[in-house]
């Protein structure tokens, strides 16, 4: 008997918030144009890390960059090339 795995299904970036925090997730379906896009490559950025160190995302961490993007900042994490040759 063979077994099949379910494929997983995709899920949208709201979806995702709306894992994290719901609070979060109604802050982020308000958002429009350039503070849109700020705070999803902010999130992505963040749950991109997160599953590199797996670590649960970080509800805070989405207000905070939500809040950034309101304010028309973009905030990242400095990379350094040590981190990345090892």
């Amino acid at each position: 008997m063979t077994k099949v795995a379910a494929a997983a299904k995709p899920i949208t970036l709201q979806e995702r918030i709306l894992q994290i925090d719901h609070i979060q997730a109604r802050r982020y379906s308000k958002l429009t144009g350039e503070a849109l896009e700020i705070a999803s490559e902010g999130i992505i950025r963040h749950l991109k890390a997160c599953a590199r160190m797996d670590v649960n995302p970080d509800a805070s961490a989405v207000r905070e960059i939500i809040d950034d993007a309101l304010n028309g900042r973009r905030v990242f994490a400095e990379v350094s090339n040590d981190l990345l040759a090892a």
